[in-house]
């Protein structure tokens, strides 16, 4: 299930700092073409409540961040009626914003000052936010995610539901699976603590997510028993 969220509100606090670094990036570099998409709190902000606000606005290139980070720092805004941003850019290389696969599909997509700006669904960007690592001493989601997520179906009528975020979860197969050299898999983590926070009861995971998955898989494979991404790897595709 779907639902609608505003459009994006320029006008708010990381609206401004966000629209004087666009215009300025246009400014230095007249070139530059790549999209960047913002993800963590900000989309919160700019779509549907003005005063959810963060330390950090968070901008995800496509290509290396290094060049936009040196503009950003040039760009500083400060004293004499200019704009002093109450919060920092954080410019990521793109595996900072994990998410469901075909986020892009319901993201706001427009040109600001000559930058092309992505701007996800705020149901993709929370789930983005299941990614985060934890501490040591840290044993359940961390509290500001949690608040991103009761804010959220404060504001959307109770979205995302237990349905919706299956759905989103379902699209995520590839962070389910358990990782390597013993490392830790914060998203299942995260995940299995959200659960009760927001809908009083633990998640079945097993159930819920890892079961149908499997299914999804086997119904994707050809009479032979191959996975189709073993039929693409197998394809040869020539050029007239």
């Amino acid at each position: 299930m779907n639902w609608n969220v505003p459009q994006p509100n320029w006008s708010c606090p990381a609206g401004h700092v966000l629209d004087a670094f666009f215009a300025g990036l246009h400014a230095e570099l007249p070139d530059f073409a790549e999209p960047l998409t913002l993800f963590g709190s900000v989309p919160i902000q700019l779509c549907l409540d003005d005063a959810f606000t963060s330390a950090d606005a968070d901008i995800m290139v496509s290509g290396d961040p290094t060049r936009l980070r040196a503009v950003a720092r040039k760009l500083e805004l400060s004293g004499g009626g200019t704009l002093r941003p109450v919060f920092g850019l954080q410019l990521c290389p793109r595996y900072f914003f994990r998410t469901t696969a075909h986020y892009l599909q319901r993201a706001n997509v427009e040109m600001r000052h000559g930058i092309k700006v992505i701007v996800p669904h705020v149901r993709d960007v929370l789930i983005g936010k299941l990614h985060r690592s934890r501490r040591p001493e840290q044993d359940t989601l961390a509290p500001k995610d949690l608040r991103a997520f009761q804010r959220v179906r404060q504001l959307c009528s109770g979205h995302p539901n237990e349905d919706d975020l299956i759905e989103d979860l379902l699209d995520c197969a590839p962070y389910f699976r358990l990782p390597e050299h013993d490392d830790v898999n914060y998203f299942r983590l995260n995940v299995a603590d959200l659960w009760p926070s927001l809908f009083g009861h633990a998640l079945d995971v097993q159930e819920r997510i890892l079961q149908p998955l499997r299914a999804m898989e086997t119904a994707a494979r050809d009479s032979d028993g191959k996975p189709i991404s073993e039929m693409l790897d197998e394809l040869e595709p020539t050029r007239d």
